[in-house]
């Protein structure tokens, strides 16, 4: 009762023409909407049953089509496991001299080979033997002894080998799986029978035949044969443990469905029907234990109906529209003027504060729009003179920071020095103030920026001079950067933390002796650079070079480093993981610090010599 009332109380307070919007809304706009909803929903569901009925008949002539293509190769298999001349050929074999074995080899290879032309699709046979030998012919290599088994040293530890143990009275038939071959990865799935003495049955199995077959043989009977550019369904199937055995996309195939996802992610997560509303239909083929699955895009499906509801929706639209706009003149008059101020006020909030709402009418909306303008016109004044004295802020900031030491003068005072030294004949001294500014030039100017490999290796030059002046001349230093690498550009001061950690930690306590070496040179498939910072300190322990090494250790400091935790972290932050390292090091005998990073900007082509640093 209190609910109705505080209704009754709203739409009162409503303005008129509001009121007759809702009023017609709740009298005509809904009740039409809701029956049309109702029919277009009858209508969508007898047709998503009658295209569900459609592609379950699909998968019952894909599953009666597998059946026929599987027993093809069964009866293959079956050929093979009655064959007398391959079962005295493994007599031959099992029983025959090392010298002669090749050719009884050779022979049995031969009546594979023949089994194996005759029905495509065939990738290798081979005969697995009780001691784990094996007799192979690989179809897809053309060899006898490159094969697709070659890396299992014992056969019977492969899938189909097992599966056939388990299935031993009754074919057995692998799911798809991935192999590598020759380099490349296939989709191969196998059928396998153990085989027997016809003339002995009581002595057992004498060996287990596995047929590899091409996942594209499953591909070819599911494949839809769209022609065009959508694809709007896909029929895929899978065993009872999930794994795919034949998808459109065969990079899915061969893999298992992940637990707790459904079908429907799946076929979302591999992209063949992404964005669309997918609907899932499966049949179950009792003889071969699969399971036949089509993916449908409904929106495209069903958009014959779709048309039909678009139609009906334009067509009310339409008729909505007519009776609105009648509606809406009768109130228009009333809303001009408070529309008016209300598009001015957005236009304030945007920042446009030279607005002008126009009112023709005295009355009180025109008293508002007065006063709005007056009030926009105020608020103007005041944000320039906030601007104003914004200016003058800045521009005594800016006196302010002009007061201050410019780094120049420390340049200048540094070249005065260098000047006074060589007047005394002091040329060590100035050859090293003249690297010190350099490097201070170099170190203070945009650190953070890029420059070249060349740029980056005069100032090392520098750099490493000075430290061996400091360090009496204990060590030598050479930097070597090939030619093609010198355009490239690098962080300015990416190889400082290195180069500095060799000197101070590497030949710490050395007198002589120390050589420190630099070499930067491009990978072999030129799309990175490799740099190598080797010397022959004092080193450090196994364990430390192993925790640089991992790459979360190495980027978080334990307080106990020897500093290269910070380069690493800053190659981290430039590179992210498209950068590597490796440390190696032997204590008392050296260190070798090798760095991986982007190359960057495009290598100079023309073909140079060799240019090499000496400090």
């Amino acid at each position: 009762m209190k609910l109705g009332k505080d209704f009754l109380q709203w739409f009162g307070n409503q303005k008129l023409g509001r009121k007759i919007m809702y009023t017609f809304i709740a009298t005509s706009v809904i009740p039409l909407l809701a029956s049309q909803v109702l029919m277009l929903y009858v209508i969508s569901s007898n047709m998503r049953e009658k295209a569900d009925e459609l592609m379950v008949s699909q998968l019952v002539q894909i599953s009666e089509r597998t059946d026929l293509t599987i027993d093809a190769y069964t009866n293959l298999v079956y050929q093979i496991y009655s064959d007398n001349e391959i079962i005295a050929g493994l007599d031959r074999y099992q029983n025959a001299a090392p010298e002669t074995r090749a050719r009884a080899y050779r022979e049995i290879c031969g009546r594979l080979q023949q089994y194996g032309i005759s029905v495509s699709g065939v990738e290798c046979i081979s005969i697995v033997l009780a001691d784990g030998q094996d007799i192979t012919y690989d179809f897809g290599l053309a060899s006898a002894v490159d094969n697709l088994w070659e890396r299992y040293p014992d056969k019977k530890g492969i899938e189909p080998y097992r599966r056939a143990q388990e299935e031993s009275s009754n074919m057995a038939i692998s799911p798809t799986e991935r192999i590598k071959r020759g380099g490349e990865e296939e989709r191969i799935f196998h059928i396998s029978k153990q085989m027997y003495d016809f003339k002995d049955i009581g002595k057992g199995p004498i060996g287990t035949v596995i047929m590899s077959v091409s996942e594209s043989v499953l591909h070819a009977v599911c494949s839809t044969a769209q022609e065009g550019a959508e694809v709007y369904t896909v029929n895929f199937i899978s065993d009872q443990e999930d794994h795919i055995l034949t998808y459109p996309d065969s990079f899915y195939s061969g893999i298992t469905l992940a637990e707790g996802r459904s079908l429907k992610e799946f076929v979302e997560k591999t992209g063949v029907l992404a964005g669309k509303r997918i609907a899932v239909n499966r049949y179950e083929n009792e003889n071969l234990g699969w399971y036949f699955y089509n993916a449908y895009d409904e929106d495209y499906i069903l958009r014959e109906v779709r048309h039909i509801q678009y139609l009906t929706i334009a067509l009310g639209a339409v008729l909505l529209l007519a009776s609105v706009f009648l509606i809406r003149y009768t109130v228009s008059l009333i809303e001009r003027s408070t529309q008016s101020i209300v598009s001015g006020i957005l236009q304030v909030q945007r920042g446009n504060l030279d607005v002008q709402v126009c009112v023709e009418s005295r009355d009180e909306m025109g008293q508002i729009a007065d006063n709005f303008n007056t009030m926009t016109g105020k608020v103007q004044s005041l944000i320039e003179e906030v601007r104003s004295a914004g200016e003058k802020q800045r521009d005594a900031e800016i006196r302010a920071l002009e007061a201050q030491i410019n780094p120049h003068f420390l340049y200048n005072t540094l070249d005065s020095i260098n000047w006074m030294a060589i007047e005394k004949g002091e040329y060590q001294i100035s050859r090293m103030v003249r690297n010190l500014g350099v490097i201070l030039r170099y170190s203070v100017d945009k650190s953070n920026k890029m420059a070249t490999v060349a740029e980056m290796a005069d100032w090392l030059e520098k750099y490493v001079s000075l430290q061996r002046m400091r360090f009496n001349d204990a060590f030598e230093c050479e930097i070597h950067v090939q030619p093609e690498t010198k355009e490239i550009r690098v962080y300015k001061l990416l190889l400082q933390p290195f180069v500095e950690n060799a000197i101070v930690h590497g030949f710490k306590g050395i007198e002589w002796g120390g050589i420190l070496r630099v070499d930067v040179m491009l990978s072999e498939n030129r799309d990175e650079m490799d740099i190598i910072i080797e010397d022959n300190g004092k080193g450090i322990s196994r364990e430390l070079a192993e925790k640089f090494n991992d790459r979360d250790t190495a980027l978080q400091d334990d307080g106990r480093s020897i500093g290269l935790h910070n380069a690493f972290s800053r190659m981290q932050m430039y590179y992210g993981n498209r950068a590597s390292w490796n440390v190696s090091s032997i204590p008392d005998v050296g260190t070798v610090i090798t760095l991986k990073i982007p190359a960057g900007t495009a290598v100079k082509k023309e073909a140079l010599s060799d240019e090499d640093r000496h400090c």
